[in-house]
């Protein structure tokens, strides 16, 4: 039986990952929705006919939803695609569709008649949170649905199928070799946490599937930092640490060193003396 596994990777939604585009998906959406079926005998206001009026609201409710989803990308929590999850997914929907309705809210004080009855009340925010809830979250459901395959752990696509199909150009697959020739190990770029040295081999630690795994490759690690020459976010930080800037979490130390907490690693790394200014001078928290 397929088990799903809610810690995994998931592909980040269309509309999340692109939010000039995700919100044009979404405005056109809603237009054609509300012009077509004229939900719940929605009607014109004080100013606009009815069609205007609906393409009005849309594009208020879409800018908003552009707005909120260039935030999220800004943000530590939500700007991390390579530690996306379904779970964040659905948050970031929520609060979207959140925004959206209180967008809608707002804007009906311009474009709606007054009445004797204030609308500022929860009543009525509850209601525009509805409309946009019921109408903005099919365009969301049908991205997130249809990466659904991902969270089945058996007979589903690989990680670095997920990461090709998903990322594709925008993120290189590393390929490296080792010094005998027979041996060789491809990954995405984003899954590398380090490298280490051990004796005449050196260790891969990637981060697949909600966990790590360890691939032994026979080679130096200055052979390896020469493969590693074109990943800018690749560090040599110790003579026998390779590091994913791009997964370090925290540092600790001083002139002297630092010591290296990585994303979902329990291993602290090392960071030597003569490498801390240039550590420095690359890593962004």
């Amino acid at each position: 039986m397929k088990k799903m596994n809610l810690a995994a990777r998931y592909p980040q939604n269309f509309i999340l990952r692109q939010p000039l585009y995700g919100a044009l998906i979404l405005f056109l959406f809603m237009a054609a929705f509300t012009l077509l079926y004229q939900p719940l005998n929605t009607q014109g206001s004080r100013w606009f006919n009815f069609q205007v009026t609906m393409l009005l609201y849309t594009f208020f409710s879409s800018l908003a939803a552009f707005l909120i989803m260039w935030l999220l990308s800004k943000t530590r929590f939500f700007g991390k695609r390579k530690r996306w999850t379904l779970p964040k997914e659905l948050l970031a929907t929520y609060i979207v569709l959140q925004v959206m309705g209180i967008a809608l809210f707002l804007v009906a004080f311009i474009f709606e008649e007054p009445t004797m009855n204030t609308r500022w009340n929860l009543y009525t925010f509850m209601d525009s949170c509805k409309y946009a809830f019921l109408i903005g979250i099919i365009p969301f459901l049908f991205f997130t649905a249809s990466n659904y395959r991902y969270l089945l752990t058996s007979n589903g696509p690989s990680f670095i199928d997920l990461d090709q199909e998903n990322i594709g150009a925008s993120e290189p697959v590393i390929h490296i070799s080792s010094s005998l020739k027979k041996e060789s190990l491809s990954f995405p770029a984003s899954q590398l946490l380090y490298v280490g040295s051990d004796g005449n081999y050196v260790e891969f630690y990637l981060y697949s599937d909600a966990k790590i795994q360890k691939v032994p490759i026979r080679n130096s690690i200055s052979n390896i930092e020469q493969q590693f020459s074109n990943i800018p976010n690749y560090f040599r930080c110790h003579r026998a640490f390779i590091v994913n800037l791009d997964n370090v979490s925290s540092r600790k130390g001083n002139a002297l060193g630092y010591q290296l907490t990585l994303r979902d690693c329990t291993r602290k790394i090392p960071v030597s003396r003569q490498k801390v200014k240039t550590f420095d001078q690359l890593y962004r928290p």
